[in-house]
Parts: structure tokens; C-alpha cells; sequence
């Protein structure tokens, strides 16, 4: 472009110092609207104001030196004067181009359009998702009472939090999102995610339970993010900075639709032809921060995986991730809390499990030191490095209707008595090693309801042992929420309309039995023999929605 502009320029220069009077009107024309173009490229960015200077005074220099002189075969022959002419055609064809590229960012900037709307709108996209639930809780009859899980005081612990195993509920939910998707350029989009839900109780649910006397209810920072998205590896390169959507390939086994991560995580992916590809995803996620500890709780995470089209209409997809969680255990103390002017200044209890997190299911420590005689402080007895392995089969033109399948399974890599009895200080003779987790689910319909008449059927049912993950990070709607439970889920979806939908659920769970019964002498909660791991917990769970999305 350089030289084109050097040549035009060292042209029309040239010619508006030698032309005759009647061509100078044109001429002063066609160097004004150089002038502009020039100008117009170094606003766009596709030239730099020195390049810009640099261009004109080289058309400057070209258009004043003097013409070379042809040869005098006579010294009294007469100086010829040279004049550049150009033709009415190449003028034309100029105009034409100048006037399209003008017209072209006129257009894209939307000059003077007074109804128009900011470029910058158009790159804005709000979206959201509303749903309204009734649920019922339905408790046995012949379950352990609440106050026995909660006279709880020695190694190990089960779910010491319990206030209702014996009471039905009834209530309303609501669950709101609103979401704003920002693209900065074709490299790098922000997101920020507002939704209902109190913080605090739950990090895996945003449901807000109906019935606070009319009172407003809060809204949480759900999501914030940046992804970039570098021009590399065929743009299959990805890496997202904030609070994000969950980066891995998994079902609601291992994490719960609602969860987000907090941290830094990167996405990979490569296809080889449209009926092979292959993925993979890392990620680092603090989970707790401490000022006086250098033993912060964190979360690594990684994963590998691919998809292959076995025959038309039929695709298979396979995930196998690895995760870490960091100075998650438990760890007794062995003197008794700081204590005058040392309070609060030194790290005590920072192993501890915190009760905002932390559902039912897991085996739990008391960190007390031996001499302490004051309500237990719990702690995860066993580490956690669990491995993840899911599946799935999509069948959409084999059957009538698409038909999914998909298999998840869990093991605790990381569970070890020996390493558990020296943290908690005593022996923990009648404990065991559970830690696998599986769930088979089988869904039949539509794969997302979008218009009236769209459905979907599922049904799955679901083993989860008590050590196999973190019961904060579990789904509540099974069990609600924890670990150490099996049991089946059945449901489905109908469209009502265009993004609004019905949806049913009901959800049948039971603790598990480890063989080291529990007996209690009726009517005394403080007499416990045996194992509340293993005590009767009966759950049922029905859930009506009303679903819209925009």
C-alpha cells in the first residue's frame, strides 16, 4: 500500500506544480481525497502517523526534483516541459474506490443514522433462565432421629449435622439467572453471571427456598470470567480466568449443574475429521484461603478424553480425570487453643471441616486436642485423589427417538487407615475402606426442549459410598445431598411452549449398610454402639418444575 500511495501522491504533486490552469480544479480534488484516505487509514489502524508523514513527504520530494533531461543534440534547441497526464478513466476509477471504501466504514460505524444503536451492542448477548419448583421431602419412618447424629463426640463421625430425618417438608423453590456474555474481540469474551441462592449454605445449589414474610431475597456472583482464546492449535485452544462453568466432561455424580470454579483452567481440543476429536482440560481452584497458614486448601484437576462417530447416527464419548484436593484432611491438635495475647495470632484449627460446607455421608475426626472437653471441631478423616471415569453412548437415528446412555464412576485413590489413625490419634479398629461411586442413566427423547411438544424421559440409579467424594460438592436433589447412600431417580420433561417447559422427578435414596450395625437403647439419645455410618436413612424426594429460558 506503501508505494501505490507514494506513486499517487508523488503524482498528483507533480502535476499540480506543472498542469495547466484549467486541470487544476480536478487536481486539487483528486490530492484532497488522497489526503482524507490517508487520513482514514491511520484512524483505522491499517497505517501509523509517522508511516503517513513518511509517505508524504517522499510524494513531496518525488513531486519537486527535478525531470531528467533528455539529451541535447543541439545547445540551441528549446527545453521540453513534461507534463503528467492522467486519464479521465484512472480518475474515475479512484473515485469509485475511495467512495466504496468510505461508504464501507460509514456503514459499519453507522454514520449518520440517528435511530442506530453503539457498535458495541452488537457484541453484547443477556440471557438467563428462570425455574419454579415444588418440592416434597418424604422421610421414613423407621429412620435414625436427628439428635443421635448430633450427640456425636468421638473418632469416627457420621454426619453430625442431621436436624431432620424424621419430619416431611413441603415447600417452593425459585432459581433465577441472569447472564451477560461480552465479546471483546475474536480472541476474548467476558461473562458475569448473577443468581438467587444465599451464600453459605450451599456452594452446589442456587435455589431459594420461598417464604421469608414478602421479604426481598439476595442475589450472588455466580459467575465472572474472562476466556481467551489464542490463535493456536486450529483456535482449539482455550483458558478461562475467574469464576467459571465447570471445565470438565462429567455428570452430576461428580459435580452438581449449579457448581461454579473458582480459578484458572484450560481447555484443549483437536479433530481430526468430523467424526473424531480429542480433548483434554487442567486446572488449578482454591477452595479455602488462610492468613496464618501456608497450607491453603486447594483443588488440581485434570482431564483427558475423545469422541469418535462408531456408525451413522451413533456417537461415543469418554472422559478420564484426576483431581487433587489439597490439604482437605483433618489433623488433630495436640495442645490446647492459644490463648491471651497468642489468640487469634497463631494457626489453630485450619484443618478443620467447615460446617457451611460440609452435607453427610463422609467419615469425619475430631480435631480437639485430647484435654479438650468442648464441642467436637470436625475434619475429614480421609485424603481425597479421586479418579473419574465417564461414558457415554448417543443413539439418535438407530431407535425412533435419540436415546442417551451414560456411566460414571469414582474412586478414592487417596483413602488410608493408617495415615487417618495418626491424624485423629486414636484407633479406629471397626473403620473401612469405602470409596467407589457409580451411576447409570438412560435418557429418551429430545436432547434439549426448545419448542411445544419437545420431550424427554430418564431414569438412574446411583451407588455412592461414603469416602468416595467430598459430600460438600454433591448434589442435593439425591439424598439430599452427601454421600453413603443408593438409590434410583425417574423423570422427564414435555415443552409447553417455545423455552418453557415441565418437568417431574422423584428420587428414592437409602444410607448404606457396612456390615457394623448400629443399636441405640431406645429413647436415650446418648447410648450409640456401633456404627451411625450404617444407620437407617430413608429418603424420598419429589420435585415439580416450571421452567422457562430466554
Amino acid at each position: 500500500m506503501k508505494p501505490i500511495l507514494t506513486l499517487l501522491l508523488a503524482s498528483l504533486l507533480a502535476t499540480s506544480a506543472h498542469a495547466e490552469a484549467s486541470d487544476k480544479e480536478e487536481i486539487a480534488r483528486l490530492r484532497a481525497t488522497t489526503q482524507a484516505l490517508i487520513d482514514a487509514l491511520v484512524g483505522q489502524g491499517l497505517l501509523t502517523r509517522d508511516k503517513a508523514e513518511a509517505i508524504l513527504k517522499q510524494a513531496q520530494a518525488a513531486a519537486t526534483a527535478p525531470a531528467p533531461q533528455p539529451p541535447q543534440a543541439d545547445a540551441a534547441r528549446p527545453n521540453v516541459l513534461r507534463i503528467p497526464y492522467v486519464p479521465e478513466t484512472v480518475r474515475q476509477q479512484m473515485r469509485e474506490e475511495i467512495k466504496a471504501e468510505v461508504l464501507a466504514q460509514a456503514k459499519g460505524e453507522r454514520w449518520g443514522q440517528p435511530d442506530a444503536l453503539p457498535e458495541w451492542i452488537s457484541r453484547i448477548k443477556v440471557g438467563g433462565d428462570l425455574r419454579v419448583r415444588g418440592q416434597s421431602e418424604f422421610f421414613d419412618k423407621d429412620n435414625i432421629a436427628a439428635e443421635v447424629y448430633r450427640s456425636q463426640t468421638a473418632s469416627p463421625a457420621w454426619s453430625p449435622d442431621l436436624t431432620n430425618t424424621t419430619t416431611d417438608r413441603q415447600r417452593l423453590t425459585l432459581r433465577g439467572r441472569l447472564e451477560v456474555d461480552a465479546k471483546l474481540s475474536d480472541q476474548v469474551l467476558a461473562n458475569v453471571r448473577i443468581a438467587t441462592g444465599s451464600t453459605g449454605n450451599s456452594a452446589t445449589s442456587t435455589s431459594q427456598t420461598l417464604g421469608n414474610d414478602f421479604n426481598r431475597y439476595t442475589l450472588g456472583l455466580d459467575r465472572a470470567y474472562i476466556r481467551w482464546q489464542p490463535p493456536l492449535f486450529m483456535n482449539g485452544l482455550s483458558a478461562d480466568f475467574g469464576r467459571m462453568p465447570n471445565p470438565f466432561y462429567s455428570t452430576d455424580l461428580a459435580w452438581p449443574d449449579d457448581l461454579a470454579f473458582d480459578g484458572v483452567a484450560a481447555k484443549l481440543s483437536h479433530t481430526f475429521t468430523p467424526q473424531r476429536s480429542l480433548f483434554a482440560a487442567a486446572g488449578v481452584f482454591p477452595l479455602e484461603e488462610l492468613s496464618l497458614s501456608t497450607q491453603d486448601k486447594w483443588l488440581l484437576g485434570a482431564q483427558v478424553g475423545g469422541e469418535i462417530d462408531l456408525a451413522r447416527g451413533v456417537q461415543f464419548k469418554l472422559g478420564l480425570a484426576a483431581y487433587d484436593f489439597r490439604h482437605m484432611e483433618g489433623r488433630r491438635e495436640t495442645d490446647p487453643a492459644p490463648t491471651g495475647t497468642r489468640a487469634g495470632t497463631t494457626n489453630y484449627f485450619a484443618s478443620q471441616y467447615a460446617a457451611g460446607l460440609r452435607l453427610k455421608g463422609n467419615t469425619l475426626i475430631n480435631l480437639n486436642d485430647p484435654t479438650s472437653t468442648a464441642s467436637p471441631t470436625w475434619g475429614l478423616a480421609s485424603k481425597f485423589r479421586p479418579v473419574n471415569m465417564t461414558a457415554s453412548l448417543q443413539l439418535d437415528q438407530v431407535f425412533p427417538v435419540p436415546v442417551g446412555l451414560t456411566l460414571d464412576w469414582i474412586k478414592n485413590t487417596a483413602f488410608d487407615l493408617k495415615d487417618i489413625q495418626a491424624r485423629a490419634g486414636v484407633t479406629l479398629a471397626d473403620l473401612k475402606e469405602k470409596t467407589n461411586a457409580v451411576q447409570a442413566r438412560v435418557q429418551v427423547g429430545a436432547p434439549k426442549l426448545t419448542r411445544r411438544g419437545d420431550w424427554q424421559a430418564f431414569t438412574a440409579y446411583r451407588l455412592v459410598q461414603r469416602d468416595a467424594w467430598i459430600d460438600g460438592f454433591t448434589d442435593t436433589t439425591w439424598h439430599l445431598g452427601g454421600t453413603n447412600y443408593k438409590g434410583w431417580s425417574i423423570g422427564g420433561n414435555v415443552g409447553l411452549d417455545r423455552n418453557f417447559w415441565l418437568s417431574g422427578r422423584w428420587t428414592s435414596t437409602r444410607n448404606l449398610d457396612d456390615g457394623v450395625r448400629f443399636l441405640a437403647v431406645p429413647g436415650d439419645a446418648t447410648s450409640i454402639s456401633g456404627n451411625l455410618s450404617s444407620a437407617p436413612l430413608r429418603i424420598e424426594v419429589f420435585q415439580l418444575d416450571l421452567n422457562a429460558r430466554f
